[in-house]
C-alpha cells in the first residue's frame, strides 16, 4: 500500500471513530441560552394566564 491510500484509511478511520456530528444549535452554550428562554417564556405565559388577586 503507499502513503495515500494508508492517509485515506486513517482519515475514514478518524471519521468514523468521532460519531455523529452534533448540530450548532445542540451545543452546551445554545442549548442552555435556549432552555432558559423556554422557562422565561413558559413563566411569563403562567403569570399572564393566572387570575390577578
Amino acid at each position: 500500500m503507499d502513503l495515500k491510500t494508508l492517509n485515506r484509511i486513517d482519515t475514514l478511520r478518524r471519521l468514523k471513530s468521532r460519531g455523529p456530528k452534533t448540530p450548532k444549535w445542540l451545543k452546551p452554550y445554545h442549548a442552555l441560552l435556549f432552555i432558559f428562554t423556554a422557562i422565561a417564556i413558559l413563566s411569563v405565559l403562567i403569570r399572564t394566564l393566572q387570575p390577578n388577586h
